[in-house]
């Protein structure tokens, strides 16, 4: 389980790295929320976009 959530971390916390030091306390916060960001845009992709390219 663990290592499933670290592969799933692994583009946010790049991109949590580019604003937040690692050794701060909120860098695993500051790489959910990225996480959930990308969730939630790619869930709109699939209800908004796609149904328009199968037509």
């Amino acid at each position: 389980m663990f290592l499933l959530a670290r592969l799933f971390l692994i583009v946010p916390s790049l991109i949590a790295g580019w604003f937040v030091a690692e050794d701060d306390v909120a860098y695993w916060v500051v790489a959910f929320a990225i996480a959930l960001v990308f969730v939630v845009l790619t869930i709109a992709f699939e209800l908004y976009v796609r149904p328009r390219l199968r037509r």
